[in-house]
């Protein structure tokens, strides 16, 4: 690839650090000391768009995503992306689309047609509208279509925060499935699992039994650009597991990263 990738923090993994401005600027300059650049803005409390400015820029940081609440989204669209301007995300995302249950080609339909308006005015603005994925979107509909193809059929513009750990847990090859959706694939989410108590659980990069080397080799064979440290769950301070991971990945592969 002629460009080297960037890693950066999501930051939906030290949430329970972010319930203020100060909390969130805190974070921050933690964050940016583990070695850090780049950061997904996700999980925050009472944390307004100066703040996050403000907070990024002293400690050097640059946000690359979010996730937003999908009905700000839907219905303050136009707000949503001044916030975005301000702090100089070009990446605006949803977690989910938990609330179009059952799940199916019809309510993936409904969810397209929703959010049609919001994702013109999303990429009208230079700026892109993310999907992330779960577990769920591994399952095959009755034409033997993964939901998840159905999901990134809604609009042209919707772009793919593909989530390593979730694909995995869904019975899919992350690697192949990075290979299958590189196109659509904006950013990763990277995390990896164990087994504990014969249950999967979350783990930091490097410390499970995912096949890191062929997920990074398909992420650099793809040229996809973004990728942020995440992990849901951690087994005691999440800032030492996203430091954990980070150290692991730079080991390993750091000569694809900046």
């Amino acid at each position: 690839m002629s460009e080297k990738m960037i890693l950066g923090a999501q930051l939906y993994t030290v949430r329970d650090y972010m319930k203020n401005e100060e909390d969130f600027a805190r974070t921050m300059e933690r964050i940016a000391k583990i070695g850090y650049k780049y950061v997904q803005v996700s999980g925050i409390g009472d944390v307004g768009a100066q703040a996050i400015a403000k907070a990024v820029k002293d400690t050097g940081l640059k946000v690359i995503l979010t996730h937003t609440n999908g009905d700000r989204i839907l219905h303050e669209t136009e707000k949503v992306i001044e916030e975005h301007e301000l702090f100089g995300c070009d990446g605006i995302g949803i977690g989910g689309i938990f609330n179009y249950k059952p799940w199916g080609p019809e309510s993936f339909k409904r969810f397209a047609d929703d959010f049609a308006p919001a994702i013109e005015k999303i990429t009208k603005a230079g700026k892109k509208f993310l999907y992330h994925n779960h577990k769920f979107e591994f399952e095959r509909c009755e034409d033997k279509r993964l939901f998840l193809d159905y999901i990134m059929n809604a609009s042209p513009d919707l772009m793919l925060t593909f989530d390593t750990y979730w694909a995995q847990a869904g019975g899919a090859d992350p690697a192949a499935a990075i290979e299958k959706y590189a196109p659509k694939i904006f950013t990763t989410h990277l995390k990896d699992m164990q087994i504990k108590n014969d249950q999967q659980v979350m783990a930091e990069v490097g410390e499970g039994n995912m096949n890191f080397d062929r997920i990074i080799d398909s992420c650099v064979k793809a040229g996809i650009k973004y990728h942020m440290v995440e992990q849901d769950i951690c087994p005691a301070d999440p800032f030492d597991s996203l430091e954990t991971s980070y150290k692991n990945i730079m080991a390993r592969y750091g000569q694809y990263f900046e």
